[in-house]
């Protein structure tokens, strides 16, 4: 069975107590780019598209530790699922997977044919130009509102809606759409750990992703179970 590229850094850098060279982006780097794909490139994609973004992201910078990534479209196509429970249909594929290379979140290494592998390079969120404007932006909204920072966003209702919508209405962890009248307020760094119930140690959250996460920092989360 294939070692997973990532797993395989994280046992040498639990034996030997340093950080390991990689050939693509380091742990915490996977984990901020994580982050940058669902607050911001789901504004900028359709959902299947953001998947497939998501799909390819993982295996680029998961498990293989690199870029560019080989792969059939029958292979996304089996990996991801419909409504209706079954593998996404070639057609869908293809469209979501044009939409990547149309926004220029993916490139294109080899020409696109089907039923053959074809080679695509898995661009970073924080290499394109629509997502670092949109980091730049909340910094200064952040920077903005710093005295507003301490107020209680957990136990306010009102505020608790602000979450909400700051997630775009769905699950932080794993994109389940949530209603208003039903969702979660996760904490990013734990209560337990020192982690407050400010605006920006908050994310929203299902109850299924809620419960697995419990007690353990976001991070350690993400890499358990995304």
């Amino acid at each position: 069975m294939k070692e997973q590229y990532l797993n395989s850094k994280l046992d040498e850098l639990i034996a030997t107590g340093k950080e390991p060279s990689y050939e693509s982006i380091s742990i915490k780097e996977f984990i901020t780019e994580f982050d940058y794909a669902t607050r911001y490139l789901s504004r900028l994609l359709k959902a299947r598209s953001l998947v497939m973004y998501l799909l390819l992201f993982k295996k680029a910078y998961l498990e293989d530790g690199k870029r560019i990534v080989s792969i059939k479209a029958s292979e996304i196509s089996n990996s991801l699922l419909s409504d209706l429970g079954r593998p996404m249909s070639n057609d869908t594929v293809r469209k979501g997977i044009n939409e990547l290379i149309q926004g220029k979140i993916i490139g294109v290494s080899s020409s696109i044919k089907p039923g053959q592998v074809n080679k695509y390079e898995i661009r970073l969120p924080s290499e394109l130009r629509e997502v670092q404007d949109m980091i730049k932006k909340d910094k200064e909204q952040l920077n903005e509102f710093v005295d507003d920072s301490r107020n209680d966003y957990f136990t306010d209702q009102d505020k608790r809606i602000e979450i909400l919508k700051r997630d775009n209405y769905s699950c932080f962890y794993c994109f389940r759409e949530l209603p208003r009248d039903d969702f979660y307020l996760d904490h990013i760094i734990p209560k337990t750990q020192g982690g407050h119930n400010y605006q920006y140690n908050l994310v929203s959250s299902c109850k299924s992703c809620n419960t697995k996460k419990n007690n353990i920092d976001a991070q350690t989360f993400l890499l358990q179970n995304y």
